[in-house]
């Protein structure tokens, strides 16, 4: 019902006429009877509250709120419908009303679960935390079934600040409800972690117990070097850092370079004797106590590393981790790491995994030494790295446990995480880079398995119309506007890896959507014609840009328009098709 048509009826309940019926220019004689009014009919609460749950069932929120509006002449004095308003409005992301309407349920029914869990919402949203908290604690109290999703809720918001006021007093709710056997295992083990019990989760984490089963663990992070050195362990340093050279990919780089260098990870090799390592997972399990991940220790943006993907990490914290319980581990004497957590991923197979073995081949006996590898990859990651050696594999699989008597590993080129936490302040040219030197080792050793095709005809468009993020939104306008040109659209991720060398050596231009599939590039020669596509802003690929224009290459960039924030890595993006036509025609020429 819209604002005039509840104006109409309002004035028809005080006039008993149309409202729009002129008003009467002469007041009536003093001396006229009036009628008696009947009494309005008495409205069933719960009837008129269906009818509104029946809309927003559907979805019609609005509808619903309106309804509602209309038949309550004040809905703050009327729990049902002050209640009903709050959910409706936190459904329509407008915490504010919702907000308001909560605080006048929960005055009229103070102890009720739902109206001070909404109302918590609500004020949560709205950045209030503190009366978040309070209204998330009270729902602890109430005599309900489960008070799970209200502690959870209250626990994210005062984990950052166990030592606040309200961190203090969630502590010893926490006490109070573990008593009474109100929290689950697994929720008071974070509880215990985030709030920096040690003592007290470590009591917890002690085997035995009637079940038998396998207890989490509780595990502080180090550095490889800090392990090996500190433990006496084989660290053998290769050298001196290498220099990157960061270009940022503007369309106008090539005329007015901005440039910076970044130093790459110290190069090593090393020897962690009796580790376990998880299938998917980069974490290296020692003792029964600690765990290795260069990232996470990393001094300056460690603890801005998210590990939300790997599954074997139930919570984390800048110097500690809170991991499942491990299975029953299979046994290998000796092997060199190069599983992990994004394996299969091309770009960090490519970028992050395959360029360790420059490092690992300057061990004397890596030839013999077995690869630790996730077995769920793409096949076409294990013709990549059969293309650079010959090594025998263990697979990994997923979730599995692998104890190793002595493992090898080597850093990745740079700090390479994985995820960030969406408020990092990690800047652009910190998140992961390439070095000349990683990507001639790949492109040559990958050379003497596959020559370079003396054809270079091909124009190929790299599809990313089946990736699930950052897509160029109007690449079928694209493809359509280059196809008379002679383009072919290719889709790598159905090639196997021979042909995707071959392909890209075949090529005379490529154009393409930013992403991973353009590392392959290298396999081109230096003479190939490359436009990439992405949107304004280009993070990291700065770090790709330099060591490409180290190796020879020249690709083009071309920036569209962000369909979302452009703070945002995989934000989608259009880039006009008559500018991309024009642009392919000048590079060739025409």
């Amino acid at each position: 019902m819209t604002i005039r048509a509840k104006l109409k009826t309002a004035a028809r309940r005080l006039f008993g006429s149309a409202p729009d019926a002129p008003v009467p220019a002469v007041v009536p004689p003093v001396e006229t009877v009036l009628e008696p009014r009947a009494p309005e009919p008495r409205i069933d609460i719960y009837a008129e509250h269906a009818k509104w749950m029946a809309l927003a069932g559907g979805g019609r929120f609005d509808e619903a709120i309106e309804l509602c509006l209309a038949t309550i002449a004040s809905p703050d004095t009327n729990f049902v419908a002050s209640l009903f308003l709050g959910h409706a409005y936190a459904q329509t992301g407008r915490p504010a009303q919702a907000q308001r309407h909560l605080q006048a349920a929960v005055v009229l029914n103070r102890d009720d679960y739902y109206a001070n869990l909404l109302l918590a919402n609500a004020e949560s949203a709205l950045g209030n935390r503190h009366e978040a908290i309070l209204h998330y604690m009270r729902c602890c109290r109430l005599p309900v079934e489960s008070i799970v999703e209200p502690f959870e809720a209250a626990m994210k918001l005062a984990k950052e600040h166990p030592e606040s006021d309200d961190g203090v007093a969630l502590s010893a709710l926490f006490d109070e409800l573990l008593a009474r056997g109100k929290l689950p295992e697994p929720m008071a083990l974070q509880f215990l972690f985030f709030w920096r019990r040690d003592a007290d989760l470590a009591q917890r984490l002690v085997p035995g117990g009637e079940s038998g089963e396998p207890k989490p663990s509780f595990r502080r992070i180090h550095s490889v070097e800090a392990w090996a050195l500190g433990n006496g362990l084989p660290y053998v340093r290769l050298g001196e850092p290498a220099s990157i050279r960061l270009v940022a990919p503007t369309e106008a780089y090539a005329d007015d370079p901005q440039e910076k260098h970044v130093l790459a990870s110290e190069p090593y090799i090393a020897e962690i004797r009796d580790a376990t390592v998880v299938g998917n997972s980069s974490l290296v399990y020692v003792g029964d106590h600690d765990v290795l991940s260069d990232v996470v220790a990393h001094a300056q943006y460690g603890n801005q590393v998210s590990l939300e993907y790997d599954k074997t990490v139930l919570a984390q914290r800048p110097d500690a981790l809170l991991l499942s319980p491990l299975a029953e581990p299979a046994h290998l004497a000796e092997g060199v790491m190069l599983a992990g957590l994004a394996s299969n991923a091309y770009g960090h197979w490519f970028a992050e995994f395959l360029p360790k073995l420059r490092h690992f081949e300057k061990h004397p006996r890596f030839q013999g030494l077995p690869i630790i590898v996730d077995a769920g990859m793409p096949p076409s990651h294990f013709d990549f790295l059969a293309a650079l050696v010959g090594n025998p594999l263990h697979r990994l699989e997923s979730g599995a446990a692998l104890s190793v008597g002595c493992l090898h590993l080597a850093p990745t080129t740079t700090f390479f995480p994985v995820e960030l936490f969406r408020d990092h302040t990690v800047p652009p040219e910190h998140q992961a880079s390439w070095t000349a030197e990683a990507m001639r080792y790949i492109k040559e050793g990958v050379a003497r398995n596959h020559s370079p095709s003396d054809r270079r005809a091909r124009r190929l468009f790299l599809s990313r119309k089946n990736s699930s993020w950052r897509i160029l939104r109007n690449e079928g306008q694209i493809i359509e506007a280059l196809q008379d040109l002679g383009f072919e659209t290719i889709f790598l991720e159905d090639y196997d890896f021979a042909r995707q060398v071959r392909t890209f050596g075949e090529a005379e231009i490529i154009v393409a959507p930013n992403g991973s599939a353009l590392n392959s590039l290298i396999f081109a020669s230096t003479e190939v014609k490359a436009l990439i596509l992405g949107q304004q802003n280009s993070f990291n690929w700065g770090g790709w840009l330099g060591p490409i224009l180290d190796l020879g290459f020249k690709p083009e960039f071309m920036e569209g328009e962000a369909t979302e924030s452009t703070s945002f890595k995989h934000s989608d993006y259009v880039v006009p098709a008559d500018r991309v036509r024009a642009k392919v025609l000048a590079m060739l020429g025409s």
